[in-house]
């Protein structure tokens, strides 16, 4: 199976840039880009998570787009490709049931900064999650963050099943 992931060696320069950035900006640019989504946040209030998720799954659409995936393994293994590569964090399938699969992120570049308030921050990956699932493999997917830095945790946990049809 040729892997024709479009971001594979886009970023290789990653740490070049990085110490690049780090003299400009006062703060460790590994948080910059969680600052930024912390205040979004903040902005959006209420409907943040709606927001951030439709956004999430959007980007993923243009980032995976004509990219399809045999199963729902390789799927994800394209998106920790995707993850590891521009430094987001290091996807790994914690576990699977009957109907779901947990995903971990350590070291997720969205929540680095978030406080342990109890809440969960990373809808934009969800939603990227889910977009690139439904482009890759044609179904839909339903993604869930069950623990985040701001849940005290040391990972982001996230839930995903398929999206079913529920009929009263």
């Amino acid at each position: 199976m040729s892997n024709k992931f479009p971001m594979k060696n886009k970023y290789n320069h990653s740490m070049e840039v990085k110490r690049k950035l780090s003299k400009i900006f006062p703060m460790r640019v590994d948080t910059i880009y969680s600052t930024r989504i912390l205040s979004i946040i903040k902005v959006l209030k209420a409907e943040s998570q709606q927001v951030l998720y439709d956004a999430g799954i959007s980007l993923a659409f243009e980032e995976f787009q004509g990219i399809e995936a045999q199963d729902l393994s390789s799927a994800l293994a394209q998106i920790a490709d995707l993850y590891m590569n521009n430094s987001l964090g290091k996807l790994v399938m914690d576990g699977a049931g009957k109907n779901f699969l947990l995903v971990r992120n350590y070291d997720c570049a969205t929540c680095v900064s978030a406080k342990n308030n109890g809440k969960t921050y990373c809808w934009l990956d969800a939603g990227f999650i889910a977009g690139a699932l439904k482009q890759m493999l044609n179904e839909d997917y339903v993604v869930i963050e069950t623990k985040c830095h701001g849940t005290g945790a040391e990972y982001c946990e996230f839930l995903i099943a398929k999206k079913r049809r529920v009929e009263i």
